[in-house]
């Protein structure tokens, strides 16, 4: 099953057109809603993303020059910040991952104001493992 995803820009206009946090904050959790589930047995220590307040996992798989992702968490607003992520990188090789200015982007969505500190940080590690990957094909 091929995941259909918005573009960038797509999103941009989604959070632009809703520029109150309460507005934000629903499209955040109907992104989450969309983001696919990772199987049970994938759930494992090894793809647990340190660092996020709460329960989440990553798995990343390079297939040729593209990379595509597995994420999954236990809250609502963590699975639609990981949805953001996949659509950002869904499907990407490693120079347009490392070619990216997420924390630019992420201010244009006007997201950075209103997430915790913990909240961020652990959005911000999972982007930080995703971006390691891409950096082991410059070598």
């Amino acid at each position: 099953m091929v995941l259909s995803l918005p573009t960038t820009e797509q999103l941009l206009t989604d959070f632009q057109e809703n520029k109150s946090w309460d507005k934000q904050y629903k499209v955040i959790i109907q992104l989450g809603k969309k983001l696919p589930g990772m199987d049970a047995q994938d759930k494992i220590e090894t793809n647990l993303v340190r660092g996020c307040e709460s329960l989440a996992w990553l798995m990343i798989n390079q297939e040729g020059n593209f990379y595509t992702f597995k994420m999954d968490s236990e809250t609502r607003v963590v699975k639609g910040l990981m949805m953001i992520l996949l659509i950002i990188y869904q499907g990407k090789n490693a120079d347009q991952i490392r070619a990216f200015d997420i924390h630019h982007y992420f201010e244009k969505l006007g997201l950075l104001k209103h997430l915790s500190p913990s909240r961020t940080n652990g959005f911000f590690t999972i982007v930080q493992k995703i971006q390691e990957v891409s950096s082991f094909e410059q070598n």
